[in-house]
């Protein structure tokens, strides 16, 4: 993006909503401020509040702001975490990230939908709803269309389980530790893993952002091997981004030095505003009817997938014992 006057006018004006976003997240702590960036720009242009003057400024923010988001993804993932949930735990989250994400994008692709929207909606329900959907998105080619109405999915679904995830879990006797790591297991971003695991208990909230944070980890290989699937080169190396190194780099070293929490939060607090401002950024390419031709196809799958896949990852925790 050009230094011009008329591009920095343009990506303030993008930078004051994603701040906006992040207000009323704040206020809401179970809506993503990603998801409701999503939404100021599919409003903005769809408005006609927006205007071809800012195309540029919206594609710096949806390619250069996105990728720099997935690398301080990295601050996000904890291997301590990823040890302190045991065998057992391990082997729970793999099976249910594995299956969830296989099963959802064969079911999707199968009912229609192109591949690379099941493999972004596959991705969401698997790892970290629209923070996983956003750096799928910038590993491959994925129509802006196909982006917001998958991040609008997860949202969806993972606002809904904060509201029926913990009466199920009272009706059926769970223990504040197995409800905590259901939670953990079925529900998208981690806002709402927090918001839902709160209204159990200490206890609940302790097992759920243990597991939830292992599945974040499985974004590595998964980053990975859709970058070398996406690829023509043979080589994993040459064919993973830059950017995506960058992610991987990231979590070394942040796993490796022992930083203070404080610039732990930075980091993470970081990488979910150049997120935001990605996605503020792609909303601003996508008109309404772009997604309103998609149909309600994949939305009766997402909310079918959110019960099947809620219900095997209880069932997967409670065999495993957890």
């Amino acid at each position: 993006m050009k230094l011009t006057t008329n591009n920095l006018k343009y990506f303030s004006v993008i930078s004051i909503f994603v701040a906006l976003a992040y207000g009323i997240s704040q206020l809401q702590g179970a809506i993503s401020p990603l998801f409701i960036s999503l939404l100021f720009g599919l409003a903005l242009v769809n408005t006609g509040l927006w205007g071809d003057g800012g195309r540029e400024a919206a594609s710096f923010a949806a390619k250069r702001c996105l990728r720099l988001g997935v690398v301080l993804l990295g601050f996000q993932i904890s291997i301590d975490k990823f040890i302190e949930v045991g065998p057992k735990g391990l082997l729970a989250v793999v099976i249910i990230v594995a299956a969830v994400f296989l099963g959802l994008r064969y079911a999707a692709m199968k009912s229609g939908s192109s591949e690379s929207f099941s493999t972004l909606i596959a991705g969401g329900f698997a790892i970290c709803g629209a923070t996983a959907i956003a750096a799928i998105s910038s590993t491959r080619k994925s129509e802006e269309r196909d982006v917001s109405y998958a991040v609008a999915l997860v949202a969806l679904c993972g606002t809904l389980s904060v509201f029926v995830i913990p009466p199920l879990a009272n009706l059926f006797s769970l223990s504040d530790a197995t409800a905590g790591a259901w939670i953990g297991a079925a529900v998208h971003d981690v806002g709402q893993v927090i918001a839902t695991a709160s209204l159990m208990g200490p206890a609940a909230l302790d097992s759920a952002v243990i597991v939830k944070l292992t599945r974040v980890v499985l974004l590595i290989p998964l980053i990975l091997l859709l970058s070398y699937k996406t690829s023509e080169k043979r080589s994993l190396k040459s064919a993973t981004p830059v950017f995506v190194i960058g992610f991987i780099a990231c979590a070394l070293i942040v796993n490796a030095l022992s930083l203070p929490e404080s610039a732990i939060n930075i980091g993470k607090e970081s990488s979910k505003i150049f997120l935001s401002l990605g996605l503020l950024g792609m909303g601003l390419s996508v008109k309404w009817a772009s997604i309103k031709a998609l149909g309600a196809k994949p939305l009766v799958l997402g909310l079918i997938a959110w019960v099947a896949c809620g219900g095997f990852a209880l069932i997967v925790i409670t065999y495993v014992g957890l």
